[in-house]
């Protein structure tokens, strides 16, 4: 809906406009130097966002060199700040065995119905003899 808005709204200011983000970097460093930035496919990248990070309590910035290139951007306190990777894939396992379960249950049930039809069409066989 806000794409929608920001299209057609004249009076709208860039900081207004929605922001989308045209890539995520799965299996990035913890620590993104100037070196792997501007060794990225699509070149050195626009910007490079970070959120509150509670649990892990630095005394470094691993974002030093992000900021010294100018394209580091700290996201505010959201809902989600406390979600990390690690729960996000365990509940990426955890669907994935459910819809596993589940699969197996109609696999099994697909099985029991076969064996109900032929039993049914065994049946009709004898009668008709």
């Amino acid at each position: 809906m806000q794409g929608k808005k920001a299209q057609h709204c004249q009076n709208q200011t860039d900081a207004d406009r929605p922001k989308y983000i045209h890539a995520v970097i799965f299996g990035a460093p913890f620590e993104p130097t100037e070196d792997f930035l501007k060794a990225l496919p699509f070149g050195l990248p626009n910007v490079v966002y970070h959120g509150p990070t509670s649990f892990i309590p630095l005394d470094y910035d691993p974002y030093l060199q992000a900021r010294s290139l100018g394209i580091f951007e700290e996201v505010p306190r959201h809902d989600f700040q406390e979600v990390n990777a690690g729960q996000i894939v365990e509940r990426i396992a955890q669907s994935r065995a459910r819809f596993e379960a589940r699969q197996r249950a109609k696999g099994v049930k697909a099985v029991n119905e076969e064996k109900v039809k032929q039993k049914e069409q065994q049946a009709v066989a004898q009668t008709n003899h």
